[in-house]
């Protein structure tokens, strides 16, 4: 009785426990995404009484029992049952986070039992990968979910407290369920969480193990292949490894033996493929490259011309190869260890070709007017000959290495193979260094019939961005990687080695092949030495932007195309020094298409599209100025002063859009840039001023034009021609061409003389003195006719001569006239006073100079002090000093 008591109380205080508490403290993720606990699906009946307990809570117990509390009042009415559509979108977002769990759980033995093993552990990081991706999207898609009902419980508010009234069963139901949705949902996303956490802490594990693992196999010393003890092993073990070798070949053939006459016909198709491919290419490159042409290719042809020429030297190889592939594998010959070799060898095929075909496209050892780098002829034979000895050594090496792994040969055969591969592609290298590299010739252009002969004769330089190879720059590190990779095969650190060799190859084909299409952008956008138009040059041409403007979207379209080669290259790169493809493409997944730091997501790509975006409307704003300039703005009704506003209007206005549009594309929320306007604006009012005060008379500038740009105005002592009208201030330039930066506030504010405000109209004068004997009527007469005879003067209304002042040292005149243009005031003095020197020095009429009279005053004290001085002098010479009665 005492234990069903107590079960029937507790069962009571859990079902009030249920409505007043969190929905997460009833139901935990598992529970409430797997099946709903019965109090859930079904209504629950009242709670269990015993059948001795005493109908009021003052009943007694009866004899013997134990003495119960009182009992408690009735609980609540339990949650209402969830949905069966409610039910299933639980279980539907419980389901993919389990099968998450299950994996991460299988992943975590895997790397455990795999800890010894390279490629076992770059497989399985990638699979942790890409569990880390799923449980990321995983959280993203249930996060907003999750908030939402999170922000619908808030509106209903907390349960009410035990002595506050009671709330309606309606909302106390409503709130049950979705706090059980609520439950599900967290736990879901918890649960996710958890199994990011495992997936990160996973992948640094499998990382850690690799580099292990990477740094004992490179730092591993093996037996110098120059030591007798590893040739005495050798030679040991060759006799087993060879009857090894025979016994799988011997199985093969006899398989190949049934399907002698398939074979065969493979073989044969095989080769017949690769000549008729390899003759219509060389016909085909013959047709396009070798024909007449007037002039050289330019370098943006060159770089392009390897786009298309590669892959067409390849294909002949690459067909072959692939119809092998194909064909083996349909007669069903890719079986037991000569498959397994098969799969290594045909990738090393692939590689040798595409770096052969990439050489001989770069080089043109056959083409020296298409060749991409400043070499001779001898000098592309020979570094075509040495770098495809390098493809085929490295591809060869592969191959070997496969097979004495798939026929467990002995270990001996795979040092002394390794090193003698090191070894040859070192010696390879080697020979790439000695070669000379010397610059082609170029055929000096036929002559035109104005060129004289010796100059004719002179022959022209090579013209590309890319100047002749330095020996110091290219030879010298491949010399200390070839006697680097000698050394250390040599010593017996075959694997350092090796690896080295491998960078060498692979790496150097990726950067060549980067390095290829870097030149094409420098070319396509016109660098020095191409040979075409700067891409600056053709945006001043076409959209009429300044230098500065169009220098500038040059160098944001260059940044741009190149940030994007560099992006597609650290992929490529990381590949070819160990990392998996699937990690490679993460980081740049990852790089591209965003990453998290904090509440922030970054995302190249639309910080790219955004910068491509804004470049777009500021070049269409360009476009609308130029337009405008051109057609509306050039008609002769409209003034100058006008004109200009409204193109600089249309300036401001284009690119505060651009840089809206671009700011709101990138990701960035303008209403937080609204929210902190508002929060400075009191800063802004009296900390910026100044600042407003400038922008507001810009404004006023730009709508009354009291000033336009090209008048001539004098403010503040300063004079010279207005140039530009901007926002915050006026730039004048001066007569000395100094740049005077005035605040626009400064123009609406204090007094300013626009000498070309209403017309171009003005008055010069010029002011000349004459000597008072001279004939003042005659004086008058010259400078009338110096006047009338000015053709930089206006004669309506004629030139006027008038007497100023009868001065100190002359008479003085004054010549007034009236010019057409007053900003040539200062030319027409100067032609005038030409004229007014000219026809005095043919009239003999003197311009006086000043002249001034000396008195001196106290003769005899200055009579005094040169006797002293004389007789001082006398003194110090020892002359006996006259006597001045004698004399």
């Amino acid at each position: 009785m005492f234990f069903e008591r107590t079960l029937s109380r507790f069962s009571a205080v859990l079902l009030q426990a249920l409505v007043v508490g969190s929905g997460a403290a009833a139901f935990t993720a598992s529970s409430a995404l797997a099946q709903p606990p019965p109090a859930v699906q079904q209504k629950a009946p009242a709670p269990p009484t015993a059948p001795t307990q005493a109908p009021n809570a003052t009943a007694q117990p009866p004899a013997g029992a134990e003495a119960q509390p009182p009992a408690e009042p009735p609980p609540p009415p339990p949650p209402p049952p969830l949905s069966q559509a409610e039910q299933q979108e639980i279980a539907d977002v419980q389901r993919p986070v389990d099968d998450l769990k299950t994996t991460i759980d299988g992943l975590e033995k895997a790397v455990e039992r795999n800890k010894e093993n390279v490629e076992e552990l770059s497989r399985l990081r990638g699979e942790v990968l890409v569990v880390f991706d799923k449980a990321r999207l995983i959280t993203t898609a249930l996060a907003p979910k999750a908030e939402a009902l999170r922000q619908q419980i808030e509106k209903l508010g907390p349960a009410p407290a035990k002595d506050a009234p009671p709330e309606t069963e309606q909302v106390a139901a409503e709130r049950a369920r979705l706090s059980a949705l609520a439950a599900g949902y967290d736990g879901a996303i918890k649960n996710t969480e958890l199994v990011l956490v495992r997936a990160r802490q996973l992948r640094d594990t499998v990382q850690v193990a690799r580099q292990n693992l990477f740094a004992t196999q490179l730092l591993k010393r093996s037996p110098s292949p120059l030591a007798p003890s590893t040739w005495q092993k050798l030679v040991t073990d060759v006799p087993g490894a060879w009857r090894q070798i025979g016994y799988t070949l011997s199985d093969w053939g006899a398989l190949a033996s049934r399907k002698a006459t398939d074979l065969t016909g493979l073989l044969a198709g095989v080769v017949a493929l690769f000549l008729i491919l390899t003759a219509l290419v060389n016909r085909f490159l013959a047709y396009r490259l070798d024909a007449p042409r007037q002039q050289p290719p330019s370098f943006f042809v060159q770089a392009t011309t390897i786009g298309w020429v590669a892959p067409l030297k390849a294909l002949p190889a690459f067909a072959a190869v692939a119809a092998l592939w194909i064909g083996l594998d349909t007669l069903h010959l890719l079986t037991l260890e000569v498959g397994q070799i098969a799969d290594k060898s045909f990738p090393a095929l692939y590689v040798f070709v595409g770096v052969s075909a990439l050489t001989r496209a770069i080089l043109q050892p056959g083409r020296p007017s298409w060749r991409l780098v400043d070499l001779s002829t001898a000098a592309a034979r020979r570094l075509t000959r040495i770098i495809t000895g390098i493809a085929a050594v490295f591809a060869g090496d592969l191959i070997l290495q496969e097979a004495i792994a798939r026929l467990y040969l002995p270990f001996s055969i795979s040092v002394m193979e390794t090193a003698l591969a090191c070894i040859a592609i070192a010696l390879l290298m080697l020979q790439l260094v000695r070669t000379p590299f010397e610059s082609k010739p170029v055929a000096a252009p036929p002559p035109a019939p104005e060129t004289p002969p010796e100059a004719a004769q002179t022959p022209a330089r090579a013209v590309g961005p890319v100047p002749p190879l330095s020996p110091y720059a290219i030879k010298l590190p491949l010399l200390l990687v070839a006697v680097s990779i000698l050394t250390l095969s040599l010593s017996g650190y075959i694997g350092l080695g090796r690896f080295i060799t491998q960078q060498v190859v692979v790496t150097g084909s990726v950067v060549a092949v980067l390095l290829v299409f870097h030149l094409a952008i420098r070319a396509m956008l016109g660098a020095p030495g191409t040979g075409i138009k700067p891409f600056a040059t053709v945006l001043e041409e076409k959209t009429g932007l300044d230098p500065a403007q169009s220098g500038a979207l040059t160098r944001a379209l260059s940044l741009l195309l190149n940030g994007g080669l560099a992006l597609a290259a650290v992929p490529l790169i990381l590949i070819t020094w160990g990392a998996s493809a699937s990690e490679a493409l993460a980081w740049l997944r990852a790089a591209v298409f965003g990453f998290q730091i904090g509440e922030f997501r970054i995302s190249l790509a639309r910080i790219l599209f955004a910068a491509v975006l804004f470049l777009a409307l500021v070049f269409a704003t360009r476009l609308v100025q130029r337009w405008l300039d051109r057609g509306l703005l050039k008609s002769q009704r409209i003034d100058q002063g006008i004109a200009d506003s409204i193109h600089t209007a249309v300036g401001y206005a284009g690119f505060i859009l651009a840089v809206l549009a671009a700011i709101s594309y990138g990701g960035l929320d303008i209403t937080n840039f609204a929210i902190v306007a508002g929060a400075l604006s009191v800063g802004i009012g009296f900390g910026l001023q100044s600042i407003i005060n400038n922008f507001v008379s810009g404004l006023i500038l730009l709508v009354e034009r009291p000033i336009k740009v090209g008048d001539r105005v004098a403010v503040k002592g300063q004079e010279g021609f207005v140039r530009r009208i901007s926002v915050r201030s006026t730039e004048i330039e001066t007569a000395d061409k100094a740049s005077l930066i005035v605040p626009n506030s400064d123009l609406i504010t204090s007094t300013v003389t626009n000498w070309t405000h209403r017309n171009a109209l003005g008055a010069v004068s010029v002011k000349v003195a004459v000597a008072t004997q001279s004939d003042a009527e005659q004086v008058r007469d010259i400078l009338q006719k110096v006047g009338a005879e000015s053709p930089l003067v206006l004669q309506h209304p004629p030139p006027s001569v008038t007497l100023d002042n009868f001065g100190l040292n002359g008479l003085e005149f004054t010549l007034a006239a009236v010019v057409p243009d007053v900003t040539k005031a200062g030319a027409v003095q100067s032609d005038l006073r030409f004229r007014i020197l000219k026809a005095f020095r043919q009239a003999r009429i003197e311009i006086p100079n000043a002249q001034h009279d000396v008195h001196l005053r106290d003769l005899d004290t200055v009579r005094t002090v040169l006797t002293r001085l004389a007789e001082e002098r006398m003194r110090q010479s020892g002359v006996a000093t006259p006597d001045p009665k004698k004399a």
